[in-house]
């Protein structure tokens, strides 16, 4: 009887023995498993943060390529404005010029540059006080920077304002003659019959100490010249 008894308490003991080490191994294996669970957390938190942090590089690259775009677009709109206003209009035109003796008045060519077609006619005028490119003919006013101000239509006649200098030109009666002559015949090839010389915008009496200028000048038929040889 107590043989039996010893046998059954050593099976109990065994039996409890076995029981613990399998716990054992279980909590061990249960340890390692949420050991391996916590790293592979680290591991993709790591691996999201990266990936953030990329698509935020990818987007602050397409950030500033968007600028660069936008500032070269810009630039190339502020370049073709820039390029358009500089943009200047060549036209020939007819001017007028009078021989050195002041007998007979000739046609001359000549290339002008102005911002607008609407600015050729104060050009015209400027390139012929500005003087003939042939040789034998003379320029209008010698040794008097006259400038040309203005070109504006009042009433079909053509209104062309010169500086204030022109009142000092010393011309005698037959250049006084040429030089209206000559300015109604260069403003006639814009469609101006007649054309009338304002000083400083204003009107003047006189010009030259005695001619009437309240009156407008009529032009000749420019067929009725000829370009010097």
């Amino acid at each position: 009887m107590k043989r039996l008894l010893y046998f059954v308490l050593i099976a109990l003991i065994s039996f409890g023995v076995l029981a613990a080490c399998g716990q054992g191994q279980e909590t061990e294996e249960e340890l390692e498993t949420g050991a391996g669970t916590e790293e592979d957390n680290d591991e993709s938190e790591e691996e999201e943060e990266e990936e953030e942090e990329q698509e935020e590089a990818v987007e602050d690259n397409q950030d500033e390529k968007d600028e660069s775009t936008v500032e070269e677009t810009e630039e190339v709109n502020e370049n073709e404005e820039t390029n358009a206003s500089e943009e200047t209009i060549t036209e020939t035109v007819t001017l007028y010029f009078s021989d050195e003796q002041l007998l007979e008045t000739y046609k001359e060519q000549q290339e002008v540059e102005a911002d607008s077609e609407e600015d050729i006619p104060a050009a015209a005028l400027q390139a012929w006080i500005n003087g003939p490119e042939h040789e034998e003919l003379a320029a209008p006013f010698e040794g008097e920077e006259v400038q040309v101000q203005s070109v504006e239509v009042q009433d079909g006649t053509a209104e062309v304002s010169f500086s204030e200098s022109l009142l000092n030109v010393n011309a005698g009666s037959s250049a006084e003659m040429a030089i209206t002559e000559q300015i109604a015949l260069i403003m006639e090839q814009f469609g101006y019959e007649e054309t009338k010389i304002l000083i400083e915008g204003e009107e003047e009496s006189s010009l030259f100490g005695h001619m009437d200028s309240t009156e407008p000048i009529s032009a000749d038929n420019p067929d009725d010249y000829e370009a010097i040889e």
